[in-house]
C-alpha cells in the first residue's frame, strides 16, 4: 500500500510541477508589472474610471512588450550594440557582480538565442570513447578545416556542457529538432518517441560500419 502511495504520489507530482511552476512564474510577472506600471495607468482618469485594475495590468503588460521589442530593435542597431557591449563591460568590471551577469548571460544565450544562430544542427558522435555516443548541438562548422563545434549539454540541466571540436567526418546529422534534443537531454533520456529511437539507432549503425576496420582479404 505504501509503495502504491508513493508511485502515485511521484507520477502526480510530476504532473503537477510543470503547471504549478509555470503558472507561479507568470503569476509574478503579472504581479511585478501590475506594480510598476499600475500606479503610472492610475494617473490617467479615463483608464481608472472605464477600465477595471485587471485590464489596466492587461494594457501594462502590453506596454512592457513593446518596450522590450523596442529595446531588441535598439540593440540591433550599430550604436545600440556598442552601448549594451559598454554595459557588458560596464558589469563585467565589477568582482561579484560579473560571476552573476555572466552566468544569467550566458543561460539566456542558450534559452533565448535564435535557434538559427545559437545551435543549427543535433549530431551524433562517438563519446566518451569509442562504441559509445554522446547527443551534441552543432554551433559553427568550418567546411574546409574540416572541423565542427559541438555544445555537449549535460543533464538534467542543459545550460552547462562542453564545448567540443570534432572532426566532421565523426559526426552523424540526425533528422532531430533542437527543441527536442534539448528535451531528451532534460529528461536523461526517458521521454523519447520511437521515431527519435529509430533515428539514434540508424546514426549509431552508420557509424559503427564507419568506425569498423576494412575487411582483409585472405591471401592463399
Amino acid at each position: 500500500m505504501l509503495r502504491f502511495l508513493q508511485r502515485h504520489f511521484l507520477t502526480g507530482l510530476l504532473a503537477v510541477s510543470p503547471l504549478a511552476i509555470t503558472s507561479w512564474i507568470l503569476w509574478r510577472a503579472y504581479v511585478l508589472v501590475s506594480a510598476t506600471m499600475g500606479p503610472w495607468l492610475a494617473r490617467v482618469p479615463s483608464l481608472t474610471e472605464t477600465y477595471p485594475d485587471f485590464f489596466l495590468t492587461l494594457i501594462g503588460v502590453g506596454v512592457v512588450f513593446c518596450l522590450i521589442v523596442l529595446i531588441g530593435m535598439l540593440a540591433r542597431n550599430v550604436i545600440g550594440g556598442a552601448f549594451f557591449r559598454m554595459l557588458d563591460r560596464f558589469f563585467a568590471g565589477i568582482p561579484v557582480v560579473k560571476s552573476v551577469f555572466s552566468a544569467i548571460k550566458q543561460i539566456a544565450e542558450v534559452f533565448l538565442q535564435d535557434r538559427r544562430t545559437a545551435f543549427k544542427k543535433v549530431v551524433l558522435f562517438a563519446y566518451p570513447r569509442p562504441g559509445m555516443y554522446s547527443l551534441g548541438l552543432t554551433t559553427h562548422e568550418d567546411p574546409q578545416a574540416g572541423v565542427v563545434s559541438v555544445f555537449l549539454p549535460t543533464t538534467p540541466n542543459p545550460t552547462s556542457g562542453y564545448m567540443l571540436l570534432v572532426l566532421t567526418e565523426d559526426v552523424q546529422v540526425l533528422d532531430i529538432a533542437v527543441e527536442e534534443a534539448i528535451k531528451l537531454v532534460v529528461s536523461g533520456g526517458s521521454i523519447m518517441t520511437k521515431a527519435q529511437v529509430s533515428e539514434i539507432r540508424g546514426g549509431m549503425a552508420a557509424m559503427s560500419r564507419a568506425e569498423a576496420p576494412p575487411s582483409q582479404e585472405l591471401t592463399p
